[in-house]
């Protein structure tokens, strides 16, 4: 074997460390593995890898090196998707849009190997053109990918959940890494134009920035949805305070005209004793006490937006004979955005109402806790009943409904790491816990 053959391959295989690094950035929070663990097993695997490889190749000399290499790229991904606790779907599009960004730095080489074939330049023909090639992908990582990409990839994987969008985003970079691998000459003959060298150079730049604003705008399009979605919330827990406003008002206005006429309530309640007529005064005691219950107002907590988001879900829930044990001990102010605690006791009490709708109604049960610590902890604590069964991704929990996706957990989850927090789910035959745990004290 030619030594700058194997030294060539061998610059070629190493390729996937910087591949590797940019699949594993942008999920580091999400490793199944602790990120120095995963290290010290991965690149050294990787090394040995980079190391074999060329022998291989040497022996099937009739397999083009492209589709080895690519091969093993997808080789990897089902060992990605075990050491990352994330959707697939959104792992294989971080996967192809590195592999897309990875595919300009090999077009670099043919295109760098073509034109020293075509000039006769007297060089090293593998050292000059592979090392080109990384010097490309290092300039794309450290100036693309890291100070921009990056970022944004980690927000849009963590924070957009729309499954549907999911299932065709990858198509993009899929798209772009087969027009670079369809853009790798037969032939450098065909280069050999001083003119169509420099077109081969507009179609490959014109694909990065596609690229590149493709990228772009599925991060503002993610961004601008989940921003409508938080002022969707915000407008829907206005509507519920004014809700809440307006039953106080009618709760007022009603005791007052019951207080008005307490006078004569109490003048028919001493005519009827005298008259010795207790079915009556029964009757009568019945109707007051109904027109009363018909009035009551909820009341679970200091926190006006707490007490409201609970009192419009108990509003939900009393239809359907649900027992409920709530312990709400929240103070007037809490240092979170209500937004945000609406957020979670939203999602906690739908999960619940959804888990006892599958119950026979003799065993529907929430119990819902929320109280803060002196070191300025806030626990939220949600045990419902439910019919056992439940839908897992690896460790997270997966709606049961036909077309769900679990983004109520997912959303709780997020809204608490926004707070240094923590989640825990679990369940047994007949029940399902929830608890969240907020960290507000430096706040």
């Amino acid at each position: 074997m030619d030594f700058s053959f194997y030294i060539g391959f061998v610059l070629a295989y190493t390729l996937l460390i910087p591949g590797a690094i940019m699949c594993l950035l942008p999920v580091k929070n999400h490793l199944r593995i602790p990120i120095r663990k995963l290290s010290l097993i991965l690149f050294p695997c990787l090394i040995l890898y980079s190391l074999l490889m060329p022998f291989v190749e040497w022996q099937f000399l009739t397999v083009s090196h492209n589709i080895l290499f690519t091969a093993t790229f997808f080789l990897c991904f089902p060992l990605y998707c075990m050491a990352v606790d994330m959707e697939k779907l959104k792992l294989f599009f971080l996967f192809l849009s590195n592999i897309a960004l990875l595919s300009f730095g090999g077009i670099s080489y043919h295109m760098i190997d073509a034109y020293i074939v075509i000039k006769n330049i007297d060089s090293p023909f593998y050292d000059t053109a592979f090392i080109s090639q990384w010097f490309i992908t290092v300039i794309l990582m450290c100036f693309v990918f890291l100070p921009f990409m990056c970022r944004k990839l980690t927000w849009i994987l963590e924070h957009f959940h729309t499954k549907s969008v999911w299932r065709i985003t990858w198509i993009v970079p899929a798209l772009i890494t087969f027009c670079n691998y369809d853009m790798i000459p037969k032939e450098y003959k065909n280069l050999t134009t001083e003119r169509f060298f420099t077109i081969y150079l507009v179609i490959d730049f014109t694909l990065l920035s596609l690229f590149l604003l493709f990228e772009e705008m599925f991060y503002q399009i993610a961004k601008t949805l989940i921003e409508k979605n938080e002022q969707e919330k915000k407008t829907q827990l206005l509507e519920i305070h004014a809700n809440q406003y307006q039953n106080l008002l009618h709760y007022m206005s009603e005791t007052s005209k019951l207080r008005h006429d307490f006078r004569h309530t109490a003048h028919t309640l001493l005519s009827l004793a005298q008259e010795n007529d207790m079915e009556k005064i029964l009757h009568y005691l019945r109707e007051y006490n109904q027109e009363l219950d018909s009035l009551s107002v909820y009341f679970f907590c200091r926190h006006t937006a707490a007490n409201a988001i609970l009192s419009y879900y108990a509003d939900i829930i009393s239809p359907h004979c649900i027992q409920t044990n709530w312990n709400i001990d929240l103070p007037d102010t809490v240092p979170v955005s209500d937004v945000d605690l609406c957020t979670i006791l939203g999602n906690l009490l739908e999960n619940a109402i959804q888990g006892c709708m599958d119950v026979p109604e003799m065993e529907r049960f929430i119990n819902l806790s929320a109280d803060m610590t002196k070191n300025g902890e806030l626990y939220l604590i949600c045990i419902n009943s439910f019919n056992g069964r439940v839908k897992l991704s690896g460790t997270k929990y997966l709606s049961t409904k036909q077309s769900g996706n679990g983004i109520g957990l997912l959303s709780i989850t997020a809204t608490a790491e926004k707070y240094d927090g923590m989640t825990r789910f679990y369940h047994s035959d007949s029940e399902f816990t929830s608890e969240v745990m907020l960290s507000l004290g430096k706040r």
